[in-house]
Order: C-alpha cells, then sequence, then structure tokens
C-alpha cells in the first residue's frame, strides 16, 4: 500500500512540474524582453504616425515597429552622439520614447547596440529578418525628411543605417 502512495505522488509531482518546465524556453525569454520594451515604450507625438506608417506598409505588429525603430535610433545615437540625436529628435515630438528614452528598461534593452549586427539581432528577437531593416530605413528617412530634419544628418543616417557590403 505505501508503495502505491509513492507511485501516485511521484506521477502527480510530474504532472505538476511539466508545465512550468517549458516557461524557461528562450522563446518566452525573448517574447518578454519584447513585451518589457513595448510595454516599458511609451509612444507619442508624430512618433505615433510614424509606428502607424510601418505597422501599414510593412504588415508588422505594434511591438516590431517601436523595436526596429528603436533599435535603429539607438544605433545613430550611440554613433553619432547625443547632441546630434538631440537636434534629430526636436524635430518630432515621441521619438525620444522610441528608443527607451524615459524609460529605465527601454534604455537597458536598446542601449547595447553599437553596430548593424546589434541592430540585426534586435529585430531578430522581435521575430524579423534582418532584410526588414532596409524597409525600415526610406519609411523612417521619409518621415524625418517631412518633420524637417536638415539633408546633412539625413545623409548621416543613410550612411549609418547602409547595409554593410
Amino acid at each position: 500500500m505505501n508503495a502505491i502512495i509513492k507511485q501516485f505522488l511521484f506521477v502527480s509531482s510530474i504532472y505538476l512540474l511539466a508545465p512550468t518546465a517549458g516557461a524557461f524556453s528562450l522563446n518566452d525569454a525573448l517574447s518578454s524582453g519584447t513585451q518589457a520594451l513595448s510595454s516599458a515604450t511609451e509612444v507619442s507625438g508624430e512618433a505615433q504616425q510614424l509606428v502607424g506608417t510601418l505597422q501599414n506598409q510593412l504588415g508588422i505588429t505594434e511591438t516590431q515597429a517601436v523595436g526596429g525603430t528603436g533599435a535603429l535610433l539607438q544605433l545613430a545615437k550611440n554613433e553619432l552622439g547625443s547632441s546630434t540625436m538631440s537636434a534629430l529628435t526636436s524635430k518630432a515630438s515621441g521619438l525620444p520614447g522610441l528608443s527607451g528614452g524615459n524609460s529605465g528598461l527601454g534604455e537597458s534593452l536598446l542601449s547595447n547596440i553599437s553596430s548593424m549586427s546589434g541592430v540585426q539581432s534586435a529585430f531578430s528577437a522581435l521575430g524579423m529578418d534582418s532584410a526588414m531593416i532596409q524597409q525600415f530605413v526610406p519609411i523612417i528617412m521619409g518621415f524625418l525628411g517631412d518633420q524637417g530634419v536638415g539633408s546633412s544628418l539625413l545623409g548621416q543616417l543613410q550612411s549609418l543605417w547602409a547595409p554593410a557590403g
């Protein structure tokens, strides 16, 4: 009788623990990271228009639009410097929020992006192919041009975001 109870408890514990074992998969970790990014990033001002345009033209989610744009903007911030980014973000309200500007969580998730390979990793974590980067760039460039960003700065961004090759 004692052996039957032990077997029952053993089998029961396996069933109880099995669902939690799957909770630690890599996909869940990436998903949690992108959900944290989107919930930590408040899209406001003209940046809402950019996010909407990206979603409509590329058929992506808001999280993907925000994260992809944030990754590209963070690369620009790390490469061009804060003063150049201030000039850029002053032209369109809401852009600092896309790169995690006011959010410690968003800032920490994107702050390590210092090369196009970092941008590619961010796109991959968001469930997008790295080829999507070159679909984002003309949309973002057009938006920034419409907001009054000068051609010199647009040229710097175009060079920075150009595919390696």
